[in-house]
């Protein structure tokens, strides 16, 4: 038994441990798992801890020993767990984070069967089926890795940043939490010089690939990490989405991700825990109407508007009572709704709700409290006026929250779909000349000052912004044309990542944006083009 040294609380907020079954690090006798020495190499690179879970006792150390791995920071088995539990029991990562002193949101686990799932619903920690070892016959999980670098990417991108948000509340005296995770306007790299924003996906209803992956779950899935790494995605939570305007609609990109990751640490997904029972005017249309003179100002945005069109669906009546409850919204403005979302779920016995928002527009969040005297019915509309509230107004703004980190995540998404071919291109027999950075092969005029402006630039940044970088040109087989790669570390992100010229100037146009600084790619706002 592998027993670990007692120590403070560790007071990071990312994973700060992975507990592993054994049979998803080995696949026999002295016979590791493919990959698997990787991950365990990395994660000991990170200062991120690894935990052996096995059912029953063995020497962890002699049969990791034999299959060429390190022995992990702990090795637990039934007999360490409280009352001998059964795996499924949430017990056994309680005791791994007693024994490693962190919070349970500080593991994941990476488990191998059904009762590894319920390990981790039980103890509210996200789990991730390890299917190179095991594959089941029905999914069980939204987090699922083929293979133990899958494991690696979803740590790098998702769970070993502390989480940033570009607007949060923390209101203790009225059990409330809000987070919005950017602000509305913002925009990342989809590959082959487009671009795309937050509004596109989840305003207009836009389909966005960046490389194999879906935009929209790339931004639920840092929206739900984030959350769970700072607390504000408590295990066995009820989750639902705050609806539209129109009766019985609600938000087809919020609901699509929801109904499958309500099980990344056990939660339930109910779609109809609050209705929209009658048409409401559509707020965010109305206020752009105002702000352009295309309204007469006569329908009202108030939050009065959404107590007598939305209620708690009356089926939930005995089941809200001591539960946390997560209200999920696209955009937030004033907080009218999140706020009106708050006062029903309270009255109708929510002992905790936190509203997750993808967006925030720079006005100030407005806290509204029913005035004394005033009741409301929870589960049926409220005919009552915006008189009957009383308004704390916040200041105004927003800041970018990980829109840096998303955009090095969205490119990181976009250059993996195309490492295969280049890696085919390099064992084909390209020649790969490494240059240090701010030397240049000869090239033809143009290319030379498109790619000196973007070096220029990197250095220039490197130092405020703790980026690394280095070029790579090479000539490929059977072709005169030089070509060139720009591998580029971001701060917080573990390995350099390769990018063509073009895919660099975006990415280096969203950081000089996000920090401030006017710089354009050659070619645009004037400069020299290629003939």
């Amino acid at each position: 038994m592998i027993t670990a040294v007692g120590a403070a609380m560790d007071d990071n907020n990312t994973v700060r441990a992975v507990a592993i079954d054994y049979k998803a690090v080995l696949r026999g006798p002295g016979l590791a798992h493919e990959g698997i020495a990787e991950l365990l190499r990395w994660l000991d690179e990170r200062d991120v801890a690894w935990v052996l879970l096995t059912n029953d006792p063995m020497d962890a150390k002699s049969a990791l020993a034999a299959a060429g791995l390190p022995e992990p920071a702990l090795h637990l088995c039934r007999d360490d767990i409280p009352d001998k539990a059964k795996r499924g029991n949430g017990a056994w990562l309680e005791a791994v984070a007693d024994r490693l002193s962190l919070r349970t949101n500080q593991l994941i686990l990476v488990g191998t069967s059904q009762f590894d799932w319920y390990t981790g619903i039980h103890a509210g920690v996200v789990h991730i089926h390890a299917r190179w070892a095991s594959r089941l016959g029905k999914p069980i999980t939204s987090l699922i890795s083929d293979e133990p670098a899958d494991v690696i990417e979803l740590l790098e991108h998702f769970l070993l940043h502390e989480p940033r948000w570009a607007f949060r509340l923390d209101d203790e005296d009225r059990a409330f939490e809000i987070r919005s995770m950017l602000p509305f306007n913002a925009q990342f790299p989809r590959g082959g010089g487009r671009t795309f924003t937050v509004k596109d996906i989840f305003t207009y209803d836009k389909t966005v690939k960046v490389g194999d992956q879906d935009a929209r779950d790339v931004l639920m899935l840092h929206l739900l990490c984030a959350a769970y790494l700072d607390g504000t995605l408590p295990g066995q939570s009820f989750f639902c989405v705050y609806p539209s305007s129109t009766p019985a609609k609600g938000s087809p990109q919020l609901a699509g991700f929801l109904q499958r990751a309500k099980v990344m640490t056990g939660s339930s997904y109910k779609e109809d825990l609050l209705e929209r029972v009658a048409q409401a005017p559509d707020t965010s249309l109305e206020r752009y109407r105002r702000s352009t003179g295309q309204s007469t100002g006569t329908l009202d945005i108030s939050i009065a508007a959404q107590a007598r069109t939305v209620r708690v669906n009356p089926i939930f009546k005995k089941k809200i009572a001591g539960r946390t409850v997560i209200v999920f919204d696209d955009f937030t403005t004033e907080g009218k709704s999140v706020e009106w979302a708050r006062i029903l779920l309270s009255e109708a016995g929510a002992a905790r709700v936190i509203a997750l928002t993808i967006g925030k527009y720079p006005s100030g969040h407005t806290a509204y409290q029913l005035r004394t005297g005033i009741s409301i019915d929870p589960f049926s509309t409220n005919d009552i006026t915006a008189a009957d509230f009383l308004t704390t107004p916040g200041a105004k703004g927003v800041d970018q929250g990980p829109s840096l980190a998303l955009a090095a995540t969205m490119a990181h998404f976009v250059t993996a779909a195309q490492e295969a071919s280049a890696e085919t291109a390099a064992s084909d027999g390209a020649l790969r000349r490494p240059i240090p950075a701010g030397s240049r092969w000869p090239m033809s005029s143009y290319l030379d000052m498109r790619q000196k402006h973007l070096a220029e630039m990197l250095t220039d940044i490197h130092p405020a912004y703790a980026l690394t970088w280095r070029a790579e040109e090479f000539v490929p087989e059977g072709e005169d044309r030089v070509t060139a790669l720009w591998w580029i570390t971001l701060p917080g992100q573990a390995a350099e990542q390769w990018y063509d010229t073009a895919e660099a100037e975006r990415l280096l146009a969203t950081i000089c944006k996000v920090a401030g600084v006017i710089w354009y790619p050659a070619g645009e706002r004037g400069e020299a083009s290629p003939a």
